[in-house]
């Protein structure tokens, strides 16, 4: 009987761009790998590969992707779709429904499934079921893609970085559906940054190193070391620079989301704001900048703001890393170098955005609105989905901004971010 997923890669990746080489692994029912590696090192241009949307995004492929022995070239899109269910980094790209009940029904339409059928019930998606979906976080956007997975009957599960938006409770949930989906014979490819996460459920390890296989072997507890948090610098708490009275918000036709908030936002320090999902972290952040208007109370801002979003795409207004610093910095070449360093990202001055790692894209944008100098900058997700190592230069770089008399604001379920914060506000709490 022919493995699910055999997967033998000569070449891999984008036009006159990145490249995966000599990428060989197979999956088998009951299987789960874990492929993982720095920020940039391939792991998504491989699960794009396996899911047959690498074309799409413009790249290429040189090989064979065989599914049940069936080769994924031959294979028609629908014929994909029931086979493997696939859940991307960033969950904004995966929903095309207006509504979240309108979303997970397009989607079991798909498999022939009446949606009066559906349980909503589980990772708290009935009380999301009638949310316009523009305005779900990126945590309850994944909860949405976890429901739409569960009801497929897909044989093969691709998760890439599929923590990286939830809350505490989420990911129990999601690893015990996983552990569910290995007793149903699935097999499930994890990418994630941090395979510390996983070690649990000792699953077979891909490890990929700027583009080739640096190990593929059985789970090892040595493999990857723990986090080093001695980063953290004290801040100190100056004037303020935006202030919240008794502020109210919610969506037309939804529930209040914030509720009599009252805080005083100051320089000099990181403040980050966490809780479950739905407890309106990025709805605040939204608030603070000015993208938002409370529905009752009052949100004064004494200094000038900035909301970077966790999709840093739509930060963006122009198309190379280049442009966009130049247009920050009005046109001071001398700037844009200097800063492009300073935040790693001097390699890539010239690269298109969507050809950019998620690290690249957050550290340009978090470097567009210091160029620009905004006092205030209320990030969302600062490290969602970085390893280690992006996510200290990304926390360095806040804390460069906290040196220059700047206040950072942050929304964050990362243990690395809580530990560098100043002051931490707590959402969902009676």
């Amino acid at each position: 009987m022919p493995s699910l997923l055999d997967v033998n890669i000569k070449r891999c990746g984008y036009p006159g761009g990145f490249e995966l080489r000599n990428i060989e692994f197979t999956v088998n029912k009951g299987d789960i790998l874990l492929i993982t590696g720095r920020s940039g090192s391939g792991k998504t241009t491989i699960v794009r590969a396996i899911t047959g949307t690498l074309e799409a995004a413009g790249g290429f492929l040189e090989g064979s992707i065989m599914l049940e022995g069936r080769d994924l070239s031959d294979l028609r899109p629908e014929e994909i779709y029931k086979f493997v269910s696939y859940m991307p980094q960033e969950p904004w790209y995966s929903v095309a429904g207006y509504t979240v009940y309108a979303e997970v029904c397009y989607t079991l339409a798909l498999e022939g499934v009446n949606c009066s059928e559906v349980d909503f019930t589980p990772l708290g998606i009935s009380r999301l079921a009638n949310r316009l979906t523009y305005t779900l976080s990126a945590g309850e956007l994944q909860r949405v893609i976890w429901l739409e997975a569960l009801v497929k009957s897909s044989k093969l599960l691709v998760l890439d970085e599929p923590l990286v938006y939830l809350d505490q409770e989420a990911r129990k949930i999601v690893k015990h559906f996983i552990k569910v989906a290995l007793h149903r014979d699935m097999g499930v490819i994890i990418v994630d940054h941090d395979p510390n996460q996983w070690g649990f459920l000792e699953p077979r390890i891909l490890h990929i190193d700027n583009g080739t296989i640096k190990y593929y072997g059985p789970w090892r507890d040595d493999l990857f070391p723990q986090y080093d948090d001695s980063l953290r610098k004290l801040g100190v708490e100056k004037e303020a620079v935006v202030v919240f009275r008794n502020v109210w918000f919610k969506h037309p036709g939804g529930e209040y989301i914030i509720k009599n908030f009252t805080e005083t936002f100051k320089r000099g320090v990181i403040t980050c704001i966490t809780g479950p999902n739905g407890s309106g972290k990025t709805t605040m952040l939204k608030l603070g900048a000015g993208v938002l208007k409370p529905s009752k109370g009052v949100v004064n801002r004494l200094s000038s703001t900035i909301y970077i979003p966790e999709n840093p795409l739509l930060y963006f207004t122009m198309p190379t890393p280049r442009e966009e610093l130049l247009l920050s910095s009005r046109g001071d070449e001398n700037k844009v170098v200097d800063t492009a360093e300073k935040y790693g990202i001097k390699h890539a001055l010239d690269r298109p955005l969507s050809k950019l790692s998620s690290g690249e894209r957050k550290r340009l944008a978090i470097a567009s609105a210091y160029l620009a100098g905004y006092d205030v900058y209320f990030i969302d997700e600062p490290t969602g989905g970085l390893d280690n190592d992006n996510s200290k230069i990304i926390l360095e770089s806040l804390q460069s901004l906290i040196e220059e008399n700047k206040a950072v604001v942050v929304a964050s379920h990362d243990e690395r971010v809580l530990k560098v914060a100043d002051r931490i506000i707590t959402l969902g709490q009676e």
